[in-house]
């Protein structure tokens, strides 16, 4: 009896290893779900590249009235750029945990 206690003991214990608990289950859910987020947010972002790029060009032409193409597509690039990191900075802050919590 003790060894068949001892062994189911163990083969739980094997089992919880290989399989996960409970927390495995939820974390691999909570990751799946992550992924998926991830690339139906790439996509979407893919697929309005370049009516942001466009618009954005449009805007550049209006304001500075560059001479070429070449110097149209750096600007509008610069601008796109400068607009992402001033709205990953004001995100960022405002989503930033309190130093207590850790």
């Amino acid at each position: 009896m003790i060894y068949s206690q001892e062994h189911s003991s163990i083969g739980q214990r094997i089992k919880r290893f290989i399989f996960g608990g409970e927390g495995f289950k939820k974390e691999v859910k909570h990751e799946i779900r992550l992924l998926l987020l991830f690339t139906l947010g790439f996509t979407i972002a893919f697929t309005w590249r370049q009516t942001i790029f466009d618009a954005t060009s449009e805007v550049i032409k209006y304001i500075f009235h560059p001479n070429g193409i070449f110097s149209l597509s750096i600007l509008t690039s610069v601008l796109i750029t400068l607009v992402s990191l001033i709205l990953i900075l004001v995100f960022s802050k405002i989503l930033k945990d309190k130093q207590d919590h850790y």
